[in-house]
């Protein structure tokens, strides 16, 4: 969830919605109630190739472990982004780690506990993974409307890929998985990838506050966090624009711990509460861009065969 953040209040493409199907409790082939493999899709450049790169990413959560897996679809995708990393979490008074260990996967919830710097406290994240029956779904079940709000439909991977046929379905056992994430308080999270070249919290404030060339109102907010609340961190909201959703950038000044000087980073934010995806049939659209292992393998034959 770099940079891109769902804001309460603020409608954007990634709050979700089902529509025209009911939520169904399927575990899908994932093997167990202590292992969940979610699995997405991916785009980059391939630079030999000289053309673009699609790779299918299984992230893997088992209790006690958490795994990558990249296939290459169309050449050669570029994982440099891909974030496995522990994180830096900061809150209200509070600095801590959310580690790859410890992790508890019960059916398709996953939790990751994240503990308090020097301390064995710690502080619950959760994500449970809401499940929606894709069976014989085509590309044409969504449909983009002039405006964000007038978008219907369930959107998958079908829809991301042009070439593919609109009469192409998926296969019965096929399934997506939508996160709803419940957190004990509201924290930013980043790591060294999210390191930026900036040299001080403002730095990153007139850039954050210059990533848009339209009219789209915006708010900055700036703020302290972690212990005794000394880091500096900030948020930089745009509103919704025309057809466009709401954006949420992230940044803080924190001590870099190979470096005496302060590092700049963008960070991704979590909300207290649950954070739960919308799921009125009526109002808007459903990201099923995250699915099971029979949607996965049908996708990857389908781009395999028309890219």
């Amino acid at each position: 969830m770099n940079r891109l953040i769902v804001i309460p209040s603020i409608f954007s493409i990634l709050v979700l919605s089902l529509v025209g199907c009911e939520e169904e409790d399927i575990y899908g082939s994932d093997g167990g109630s202590n292992k969940i493999v979610l699995t997405r899709f991916a785009n980059s450049y391939d630079n030999l190739a000289n053309d673009s790169a699609t790779a299918r990413i299984d992230e893997i959560y088992r209790t006690g472990a958490h795994e990558i897996k990249i296939e290459n679809i169309v050449n050669n995708y570029s994982n440099q982004n891909l974030n496995n990393l522990d994180k830096t979490v900061l809150a209200d008074n509070f600095e801590g780690r959310l580690e790859n260990k410890d992790i508890e996967v019960n059916g398709r919830t996953v939790e990751r506990p994240i503990y308090e710097k020097n301390s064995n406290n710690k502080l619950t994240y959760e994500t449970t993974y809401k499940t929606l029956n894709l069976s014989g779904l085509r590309a044409n079940s969504y449909s983009a409307g002039t405006t964000i709000d007038s978008s219907r439909g369930i959107i998958t991977d079908l829809n991301n890929y042009s070439r593919i046929p609109v009469d192409a379905q998926f296969p019965a056992g096929s399934v997506c998985y939508i996160p709803v994430v419940k957190s004990d308080r509201s924290f930013l999270a980043f790591n060294e990838k999210n390191r930026t070249g900036y040299t001080s919290i403002n730095r990153w404030i007139e850039a954050a506050e210059d990533r848009f060339r339209d009219d789209r109102d915006y708010r900055t907010s700036q703020f302290g966090t972690g212990v005794d609340n000394k880091q500096k961190a900030a948020q930089v909201t745009f509103f919704e624009y025309r057809n466009q959703p709401a954006y949420q950038y992230n940044g803080v000044e924190h001590l870099n711990s190979n470096n005496s000087d302060n590092a700049i980073y963008e960070a991704d934010y979590v909300a207290s509460g649950t954070t739960n995806p919308n799921t009125d049939s009526i109002r808007g659209v459903v990201d099923c861009t995250i699915v099971n292992e029979v949607a996965a393998d049908f996708l990857a034959e389908q781009i395999s065969r028309y890219y």
